[in-house]
């Protein structure tokens, strides 16, 4: 089976970057499958459920700070 992915470079390719950088979701994904998300985020822009397992890990949960004074 023949791959299609343009080579990084031609014509085609940069035709693609500029369709998928107009369009966040694409951007994502794009990221996403190239391994690029740092920000831990899903293809929809949410935090991943691994992202908040390592923030909690590292900061802990967030504590409650809405007490009564009474």
């Amino acid at each position: 089976m023949k791959d299609n992915k343009p080579t990084k470079g031609s014509a085609q390719w940069v035709r693609n970057e500029k369709i998928i950088n107009s369009n966040p979701a694409l951007k994502q994904m794009r990221d996403t499958a190239e391994g690029l998300s740092s920000r831990g985020e899903n293809y929809l822009g949410a935090p991943s459920q691994e992202y908040k397992d390592g923030w909690e890990k590292i900061f802990g949960k967030k504590k409650n700070e809405s007490k009564d004074d009474t």
